[in-house]
């Protein structure tokens, strides 16, 4: 069977180094004292174990930016005029009801600057830029290569939830949101979204904010003004909640991005944006992926090998995506951060990445309108 030659799988390969580049220049920008750090302000850490609140600190630091609030001046000179804010956490403060009037505005100019490339490119944020993001894959490329066993058994764990939700599409076969809502990924980010945004308006502060392992990593503004209005006290950082995050990277031991693919209401809200998203987008070619059939560039179909190579690649674009996207079944794209691992593995020159497609918005709204046509056809027979 013929493949990518060497050449060409090097220059692949020369994506996914660029993006662990990108990765690793974000996770420094998010996490450690650049330049005007040394100047920030320092913050108090407590400990909940040893005296909570009412003891003296363990220790301070400086302030830390995350997603919610990534600085563009100094800080000296703060407001959200001058942050690019996510959307969970931005629609969670504007809900509070608690914003300046002054600065309502500005705080929307903030969110929809932010999803402004996720509009156009899809959730890019996820897979190129979200420090915990690239905590979490490095920790699974550990697992992948150093714990083998354990990443077998968690690859056939994602393949049986892919075949589960195949079979759960004819659940409800005269349902008109059955397979859309199937097709569409829903998942629980969304609802952890959903509940964080009417808790932030029923409690009046950023709910999921105080407990954001994105915020708690890197000291962000939301997280530690979240706390403000629980406590009444200046933005203490409470050191027990660094176990968050850690939970959320230990959480890939049971499937590879768990806590992004099910649970991160960030990534729920830039997957519904990155909907609407038509710019490079991942596709099968059917006529020379192995796993479609036998391309006619195969040189062993006239032997007894045909068949091997396909036990051989196991749908590698599928088990090397870190979304889990069914790729082969045509499943939808909503949840593709654009790492393009899939185009990257594929030994047989099957993956193509589209300069424009149709968004994945189009595409629902074409489906529940051609399923609403057939039931109202049904019915009228």
């Amino acid at each position: 069977m013929n493949g990518l030659s060497e050449k060409k799988r090097a220059s692949r390969k020369i994506i996914r180094y660029f993006r662990w580049l990108v990765k690793a220049f974000f996770l420094l920008i998010f996490t450690l004292p650049i330049a005007y750090f040394a100047t920030a302000p320092p913050l108090p850490v407590y400990s909940l174990i040893n005296g909570g609140l009412n003891q003296q600190p363990l220790l301070t630091l400086p302030y830390g930016e995350s997603v919610c609030s990534l600085l563009l001046f100094s800080y000296d000179n703060i407001g959200p005029g001058a942050w690019l804010i996510c959307p969970s956490g931005g629609l969670q403060v504007l809900l509070t009801g608690k914003v300046a009037t002054s600065l309502f505005l500005p705080t929307i100019i903030a969110i929809i600057l932010f999803l402004i490339p996720i509009f156009f490119l899809g959730n890019v944020f996820c897979g190129w830029a979200c420090p915990l993001g690239t905590v979490i894959d490095a920790f699974d490329k550990f697992v992948e290569w150093f714990l083998p066993n354990l990443n077998m058994k968690r690859e056939n764990r994602t393949e049986r939830r892919k075949e589960k939700k195949i079979a759960e599409h004819d659940v409800c076969p005269t349902c008109p949101f059955g397979k859309l809502l199937a097709k569409i990924n829903v998942t629980l980010a969304n609802g952890v979204l959903v509940t964080a945004l009417v808790g932030s308006a029923f409690f009046q502060f950023p709910v999921f904010c105080a407990l954001c392992p994105i915020g708690i990593m890197t000291k962000g503004m939301f997280h530690l003004k979240s706390w403000t209005s629980i406590t009444g006290r200046m933005m203490p950082i409470l050191i027990e909640l660094a176990a968050i995050p850690v939970i959320a990277i230990i959480a890939s031991l049971w499937e590879k991005r768990y806590w992004c693919r099910r649970i991160c209401p960030v990534g729920a809200s830039l997957n519904l944006a990155g909907a609407f998203g038509s710019l490079l987008k991942p596709a099968v070619k059917a006529d020379k992926c192995i796993m479609k059939g036998c391309p006619e560039t195969c040189e062993d179909y006239h032997l007894d090998y045909c068949g091997v190579c396909r036990q051989v690649d196991q749908k590698r674009c599928e088990r090397f995506c870190p979304q889990g996207i069914a790729l082969l079944e045509g499943d939808s794209l909503v949840g593709c951060t654009k790492c393009f691992e899939c185009y990257v593995v594929c030994e047989h020159d099957a993956m193509e990445i589209k300069l424009f497609g149709t968004p994945d918005a189009v595409l629902w709204f074409k489906r529940l309108r051609a399923k609403l046509k057939r039931q109202s056809e049904k019915n009228l027979c």
